[in-house]
């Protein structure tokens, strides 16, 4: 590798370690330094691996004074270097939380080992006390206001997200923690918290009420992440070789990278990537999933499970909050919000509304999102575990492009064969949620989705160049044929495929007969020249 070119710190989020040893920093102290300038203590919410610590850290070492490793840098002739500011620095999700009693002593553990570091004698016996003690002291020795960087707030809670039980007690262990930040305001000069979600405020911060959350702040919604204009600034050298082992030119390869792990936002106006999927590309010269994992997708797994969530919600355009970010409220589990809060849907767009308050358009970021995304949702109603429904999904697209009936037949079988029975005469409704969620991590583009209380779905979906009409019938007591009738009838009376018809249209048809004792599944495909020439319900 060129010399010239600097490391990828792909497992670094040490500002000192990034700066001292030649690794690509992109530069976020001009947020930092704006943040610093206009307030005293904030809240802000990521996902997970979003940069979160690499920000504190890079904040912790501007408050020591460590001029030399910001030349260069937006903030060098900004701050002001003679003044340093003692560190109060916590990692929640270094702690031991599996229980209220070990969460406990782990953050007692915690404050007794910093307050050995700093040589400070703490003689309270409740952790309330000596974590108030370890702040007052601390000023007292260094004659200065202390800096407390808190990361990954929550991770007491939500990692203890399945186990409410847990949850709720850890909450109240940081609620009285925290508590203590307003009691100390006196000797603190700075507070800055991170974390994943953004939880009730009255039940963690009841009387910390002098936080500003700046979540949708559009002033420092770059604050974590890569901007576009980033990329090419930073890692050109690396597009260069990602676009030889890709085969494709360099412009291909910068529209392929948008593809997969463009569009975070936080405000509806500035979009980002996510440092780790970016960093983690270029290092492995291949399109991956390497965030989405990093999230908690088996609680929206059991979300739907327990919810009965339609998944057709995905299809429409209306996925939409008013004013602040939602909270997320530990005994109502919201499921949207859980998927907002954890990155999983971003901000897609903000306008101002009739009501006064802002209006935001939720949506899917990228292609990594929705490609893996929905194999965990529709893993509940298929009971097939989410690679498995990543392995059909691929061979589906396949399949329909390849306009092969009897694989793609076999395929939809496989798909919904451990769907389990149910005569209930609404069952057709779980299909069509499963199906919706299915095209949707197939890569399609589900650009319209209607049904009716008949059983019959009708879809208009989009990959590259080709527009697919699907249609899907639903029967527990007619034939295979009597369905394709029927739908193929309601898609040539209906006429959906008016605005499409001068485009690389295709149909499909995927018929269901599932009964207690058989179940059956058949796939067709027709040309647009065959859906015109149906009359009477026939071909």
């Amino acid at each position: 590798m060129n010399k010239s070119v600097k490391n990828l710190p792909t497992t670094i989020s040490y500002f000192s370690t990034l700066i001292e040893n030649d690794y690509i920093y992109v530069d976020k102290t001009k947020e930092i330094y704006e943040l610093i300038e206009h307030g005293k203590n904030y809240i802000l919410t990521r996902p997970r691996r979003f940069g979160k610590s690499l920000l504190l850290s890079t904040m912790e070492e501007l408050f020591k004074g460590n001029k030399k490793l910001f030349e260069g840098l937006y903030i060098y002739d900004k701050w002001d270097w003679s003044q340093s500011y003692p560190i109060l620095k916590i990692d929640m999700s270094g702690r031991s939380v599996e229980s209220p009693e070990v969460f406990k002593k782990s953050l007692n553990y915690l404050v007794d080992k910093i307050a050995k570091k700093e040589d400070i004698e703490l003689f309270g016996r409740t952790l309330k006390f000596k974590f108030g003690q370890l702040i007052k002291n601390m000023y007292k020795k260094y004659g200065k206001r202390i800096v407390i960087l808190v990361d990954e707030y929550d991770y007491p809670i939500t990692d203890n997200i399945e186990n409410i039980e847990v949850a709720e007690a850890n909450r109240k262990i940081l609620t009285d923690f925290y508590q203590v930040l307003k009691s100390s305001n006196e000797y603190i000069e700075f507070i800055f918290l991170t974390g994943i979600t953004k939880f009730v405020m009255t039940s963690i911060f009841s009387k910390l009420n002098n936080l500003d959350d700046i979540t949708i702040d559009s002033r420092y919604s770059t604050i974590c992440g890569f901007k576009d204009s980033d990329l090419e600034k930073h890692f050109s050298y690396y597009i260069e070789e990602l676009s030889k082992r890709e085969e494709v030119s360099y412009d291909e390869t910068l529209k392929l990278i948008k593809e997969w792990y463009y569009g975070y936002s936080w405000d509806g106006e500035n979009f980002l990537y996510n440092p780790i999927a970016i960093l983690s590309t270029f290092f492995n010269k291949r399109f991956a999933n390497y965030w989405f994992d990093t999230g908690i997708p088996y609680l929206f797994m059991d979300l739907v499970k327990s919810e009965n969530i339609d998944l057709t919600m995905f299809t429409d355009s209306e996925l939409r909050f008013y004013g602040n970010f939602p909270i997320w409220d530990l005994n109502n589990v919201n499921f949207i919000t859980v998927l907002l809060q954890t990155g999983y849907l971003t901000i897609k767009e903000k306008t101002k509304s009739r009501i006064g308050k802002d209006k935001y358009l939720l949506g899917i970021a990228n292609k990594e999102v929705k490609l893996h995304l929905f194999s965990y949702l529709i893993s509940p109603y298929t009971h097939n575990n989410p690679n498995k429904l990543k392995r059909i999904s691929s061979r589906f697209l396949k399949y329909l492009l390849n306009r092969d009936e009897n694989k793609l037949s076999e395929t939809v079988t496989s798909l919904i064969e451990n769907v389990q029975y149910d005569s209930n005469p609404t069952n057709w409704k779980n299909y069509r949620s499963l199906f919706a969620g299915f095209f949707l991590g197939t890569g399609l583009d589900v650009l319209l989705e209607k049904s009716n209380s008949e059983g019959s779905i009708e879809y208009v979906l989009k990959v590259k160049d080709i527009y697919i009409i699907a249609g899907l019938k639903y029967d527990q007591n007619k034939t295979l044929y009597g369905l394709f009738d029927e739908t193929w009838s309601q898609i040539a009376k209906n006429k959906y495929y008016q605005p499409y018809q001068n485009k690389n249209l295709i149909f499909l048809t995927i018929a269901i007969n599932d009964s207690e004792d058989v179940k059956e599944v058949q796939c067709q495909i027709k040309t647009l020249e065959e859906i015109k020439k149906i009359k009477n319900n026939k071909v």
